[in-house]
């Protein structure tokens, strides 16, 4: 207290953990661009120009060292998110607490589950459609789309840290995040529904893939978790 008043802990001593994610981000970020050109620039089509994705020769395939660095980023989001939610859940949060660290801990061990289950509904969905290469395809746009989502939460996480220097629970940037995830997952729909139609197809096929493994799973995860 001074003279009456509360004295603002600095916001990034309270979300210290989810700084450190930010940084891993930034530094997955670079290693993408640096090392694994092919990976960074599907990314990049994947919203921008999907065709070109669609389009691109064998030797623009991404290797095995930009896939697993995009899979990390996509981690790094979610312990990011994590991290951010588990501030949000504590008012009177302190300065250092293990809670943040664990939202961060449990967001990293959440986007695991998810991309493992991803992973296997997508195999199973093309062992029952015969459309391996479709999935195959969808399973791309989602890794890339992760990449995004990720840069999407670091972006509202810096603005959050420069717009509110002393802590305040009323200031918190999750909502934020929680709206950022509504969205990707709005044009990843679209870009899922677009591989649909380019596969040629079944278009009820398409529609039962989409709504199994895709909207059924996001509503769970929204309704146990981010509610």
């Amino acid at each position: 207290m001074f003279e009456g008043q509360s004295i603002l802990v600095p916001s990034h001593e309270v979300y210290g953990p989810v700084l450190l994610a930010w940084a891993l981000g930034m530094l997955a970020t670079l290693l993408l661009r640096v090392r694994f050109d092919r990976e960074w620039n599907l990314t990049m089509w994947t919203v921008i120009h999907i065709k070109r994705v669609w389009q691109r020769l064998s030797d623009e395939s991404a290797r095995t060292g930009g896939t697993m660095t995009s899979h990390t980023m996509g981690l790094i989001a979610w312990s990011l998110c994590g991290g951010c939610w588990a501030v949000a859940q504590y008012p009177d949060i302190p300065a250092g607490s293990g809670q943040v660290w664990s939202g961060c801990a449990f967001g990293a061990l959440t986007g695991l589950i998810a991309l493992i289950a991803r992973t296997l509904g997508a195999w199973l969905g093309g062992w029952i459609t015969l459309e391996q290469t479709a999935v195959k395809r969808g399973l791309e746009i989602d890794r890339h789309m992760r990449n995004w989502l990720l840069w999407g939460f670091m972006v509202l996480f810096f603005l959050f840290l420069i717009r509110n220097p002393g802590f305040t629970f009323e200031h918190h940037p999750f909502h934020a995040m929680l709206m950022l995830w509504w969205a990707w997952i709005g044009l990843k729909w679209l870009r899922q529904l677009q591989v649909v139609v380019r596969s040629s197809l079944h278009f009820g096929w398409g529609i039962a893939y989409i709504c199994t493994f895709e909207i059924g799973p996001t509503w769970i995860l929204y309704r146990e978790i981010f509610s």
